[in-house]
């Protein structure tokens, strides 16, 4: 994933993919693409923002100086995004496969007290969900 000024980097922490994540649920009609000046208006919550790949008007991109939603929006619909990972059978199957090994993994972290019961139930329930 390449685009703007961003280091390539910067997308694989968990804050971004968090953001990549949000940006999914922006719906096609709040954006309006200017593919001539690689630029967005995107209708938000408190407004609408001024997008491009290197800056947004939004309140998490003006406290954060990196990738908001809006950004990567703007990248997904300028074609930026094609290389994101895309699910695949076999990959699900295998982690499937490691659900156990990973459940105790994360047992003998909360026997230790490394995590608290409630981190472990949560990761427990969330590792199981479909």
């Amino acid at each position: 994933m390449n685009f703007g000024n961003w280091d390539e980097n910067v997308h694989n922490d968990y804050e971004q993919i968090k953001r990549i994540a949000f940006m999914q649920r922006i719906k096609p009609e709040n954006v309006t693409v200017f593919p001539e000046k690689q630029a967005a208006e995107i209708v938000g919550r408190d407004g609408v923002y001024d997008v491009t790949l290197n800056s947004c008007t939004c309140h998490d991109f003006e406290a954060r100086q990196l990738p908001c939603k809006h950004i990567y929006k703007l990248a997904s619909e300028l074609g930026y995004l094609e290389d994101l990972p895309k699910p695949s059978r076999k990959a699900a199957k295998a982690f499937k496969e490691s659900l156990p090994a990973e459940i105790d993994r994360f047992k003998e972290l909360y026997f230790s007290g490394a995590i608290s019961i409630e981190k472990f139930n949560k990761i427990v329930n969330a590792l199981l969900s479909k």
